[in-house]
């Protein structure tokens, strides 16, 4: 479907659109590694998240010059990806190793996030922005249940299978301030 929405492939469209993920994953983590005031990442792999991202501003330290050229900052990802991938509720620190989004035929280069499991992945780890968002999860999850009553019993039973393992992985991974 995406390659038809564009017309052929040959029209670059997808290209495009690539290359412009590309760029705001370069800044969401240019901007993440900047920060000096924000809290330590969190979650399962959120010591490996941290590492990559240290790695990622010694390539990229302020030498006299800000990196605002779109073509530098892709040369620069390109050459030291961290290999991680914001998203709303989870940041994924891509191991294909222990990735439950990828199955068998899928290609190990990137995560399938459709596919993401956040509460049981080992890749997970999260922003200040995910536990937020998470947190906001868990509230409209429990706004649902308050009127239990009127809900079938599987939909009431998944809405309480989905709060219970959000409020426990919310509670393991709490954060942790900035040092």
């Amino acid at each position: 479907m995406f390659e038809g929405y564009a017309g052929t492939s040959d029209s670059g469209f997808r290209d495009e659109v690539e290359a412009e993920e590309a760029f705001a994953r370069g800044q969401f983590l240019a901007e993440l590694g900047a920060d000096d005031a924000r809290p330590t990442l969190t979650g399962p792999a959120g010591a490996e998240a941290e590492a990559r991202l240290a790695e990622l501003a010694r390539h990229t330290v302020f030498d006299g010059q800000v990196v605002t050229d779109e073509v530098r900052l892709r040369r620069i990802l390109a050459r030291h990806d961290t290999h991680m991938y914001p998203g709303t509720f989870v940041t994924c620190v891509y191991n294909p190793d222990r990735a439950l989004c990828r199955t068998p035929g899928t290609s190990a280069d990137k995560p399938v996030l459709a596919d993401c499991q956040p509460l049981a992945c080992r890749n997970t780890a999260l922003t200040p922005a995910n536990h937020q968002a998470l947190a906001g999860h868990l509230a409209q999850l429990e706004e649902a249940l308050s009127d239990g009553d009127r809900l079938a019993p599987y939909v009431r039973h998944r809405l309480q299978e989905q709060h219970r393992a959000t409020a426990a992985f919310l509670a393991r991974h709490e954060l942790e301030p900035a040092e």
